[in-house]
């Protein structure tokens, strides 16, 4: 009763407010903790009590979780830092109280994946509860007892298999409960989190967005973990356009959207940044669609080009702070950009935990995204302001940054394989390694970075070595020919592309060992050692591998 009774004067200080409740630690008030309706934003006042007068738009109200805590969590991932309204009745006065945990999170480290595309389709349930699942138990052993979060960056399910499949946004959060997900999780919605159900109009992309708003979190938020700040954005606006169908069941639209910002997000942002008084301390952006894309073989980007998507404002709303990342999904594969317009930003695209939608687990066994990176996610390290990234494999060479080719055997593979010749004959556009000239080795360098130092050596002396756009040739291996082989087509969306993280040098020799030695932005420093001639098969692991740890 006296705590009612407190509440009440609140709102009734305040103006009657229709949302309020109190943010505790212990049963202790927690001071100036940021409270949202996406719309509105306040403080906590010194015993812990906010109050808000919302439109009650977005149909939720959260906190920004303070340094130094953790939310409470729901089934071992599901972090409580939110609370659905009960009413949108505007006259109608809610209480939504909030607990927190103290703890020691500077260091951390924070698991960054993307695109599941959980579906109930290419036995991808089973790839996912056997081949991610168990990086998250893999992941907290190797940090020697940090702290271990995670993110998922949108697509965390496949909207026209809603109906068609019978799996959902409520199917998902059950399918993480009973695989005993058991790492704090932060939710981005992606296209595929929206609601094809619902038929174009200008409420369309609103009206999409709300199973995710009801059913996983708010679809934009922040939380800051440690003294890093993380922002996360809904950049989809669904459309779900009319093109006259046919459409698959529970779909009312072609599934259409714009890679953009709302006007709401940015005025929310704007209050939320405007509280973040460190500014010398990082700030993560996360979202599903890039902002920025690579130019040519330059990893500076022109953000001209892209005002549709708002990364100008975007960029613009963070310029106050030292150092910005943007983490994207999407593409389903690798890339990082430095707008040479705001040099305070970087953004790293991620390669899926899906690969190509989970489809080259099913023809080859292999787990293998269209620019040749092995499924899997970023691994953030995080000690108090500074930050190191580094991309891991859902396999069993977790760690592995590269694959080497001897394309010798890659020339002559294309130029005897029936079934490659006839993959080449319908798609012409494709590389032809059959053309390739003596004696060229190739390394596909999964997450390289333009400050990354890449060198090739044969029996100990240094090549001539240089960055190319090419195809990898180990997804060739892995999706596009079982693929071809099994129905007559790869898909265009599943086929290699061609990437600018591949480096090639031509040595003197056919049979010496080549060495790639790859450096990366913190000093790391792997190895991998090819004995030639090296075979160009599925399993490619007759190499050595020498990781040099900084100390």
């Amino acid at each position: 009763m006296q705590v009612m009774g407190l509440l009440f004067l609140v709102a009734l200080s305040a103006g009657a407010q229709n949302l309020t409740g109190r943010i505790t630690c212990d049963g202790r008030g927690v001071k100036d903790v940021v409270v949202s309706d996406g719309d509105e934003v306040t403080l906590t006042d010194r015993e812990g009590y906010y109050a808000l007068q919302s439109q009650k738009r977005n149909g939720y109200v959260f906190y920004t979780l303070p340094r130094g805590y953790e939310p409470e969590l729901l089934a071992g991932f599901n972090p409580q830092f939110w609370a659905a309204l009960r009413t949108p009745d505007l006259s109608a006065t809610e209480v939504h109280d909030f607990r927190l945990k103290k703890v020691k999170n500077d260091s951390y480290n924070i698991l960054i994946g993307a695109d599941t595309h959980l579906a109930g389709r290419a036995d991808d349930l089973e790839q996912f509860r056997s081949g991610f699942i168990p990086c998250l138990e893999k992941e907290r052993v190797m940090g020697d007892g940090r702290q271990l979060y995670s993110m998922l960056l949108g697509d965390l399910t496949w909207d026209v298999y809603w109906t068609q499949n019978r799996f959902n946004l409520n199917d998902f959060m059950r399918t993480l409960r009973e695989m005993n997900y058991d790492t704090m999780l932060w939710p981005v919605i992606g296209n595929h989190d929206n609601d094809p159900a619902v038929p174009p109009s200008s409420e369309t992309d609103f009206l999409s967005s709300a199973p995710w708003r009801s059913i996983v979190c708010p679809n934009y938020y922040s939380f800051n973990l440690g003294r890093i700040h993380y922002v996360v954005l809904d950049d989809i606006f669904y459309k779900n356009e009319d093109t006259g169908g046919p459409y698959a069941q529970g779909v009312a639209g072609s599934r259409n959207y714009d890679g953009m910002i709302t006007e709401e997000q940015f005025r929310w942002l704007e209050k939320d940044l405007a509280l973040v008084k460190d500014k010398s301390a990082p700030v993560i952006i996360a979202l599903h669609i890039p902002v920025t894309k690579l130019k040519g073989t330059d990893f500076s980007t022109v953000t001209d080009k892209l005002a549709k998507h708002s990364s100008i404002r975007l960029f613009d709303a963070v310029k106050a702070f030292q150092t910005v990342h943007v983490v994207s999904g999407h593409t389903h594969y690798n890339y990082t950009t430095h707008p040479k317009e705001y040099p305070n930003v970087t953004e790293h695209n991620i390669a899926a935990v899906c690969a190509v939608w989970w489809n080259s687990g099913i023809v080859s066994g292999r787990h293998n995204c269209r620019d040749g990176s092995p499924g899997g996610y970023s691994l953030w390290q995080v000690n108090g302001k500074k930050v190191k990234w580094q991309y891991h494999s859902m396999e069993e060479n977790g760690e592995t940054q590269m694959r080497v080719y001897d394309m010798n055997t890659v020339r002559d593979f294309y130029r005897t394989d029936a079934g490659m010749k006839a993959l080449l004959q319908k798609y012409p556009d494709r590389m032809d390694y059959g053309q390739m000239p003596d004696n060229v080795v190739m390394a596909n360098v999964f997450a390289y970075d333009d400050d990354w130092k890449i060198e090739f050596f044969e029996n100990g002396s240094l090549l001539v070595a240089g960055r190319v756009t090419a195809e990898d040739p180990f997804h060739t291996l892995a999706y596009d020919l079982p693929a071809f082989r099994k129905n007559g087509s790869a898909g265009k969306n599943s086929m290699s592309n061609r990437t600018m993280h591949m480096f090639q040098a031509k040595a003197q020799t056919a049979n010496a060992p080549v060495t790639v030695r790859v450096t990366d932005s913190f000093g790391q420093v792997y190895e991998h050692t090819i004995q030639r001639p090296h075979a160009y098969s599925l399993s490619m692991e007759d190499f050595e591998e020498k990781v040099y740890k900084i100390k």
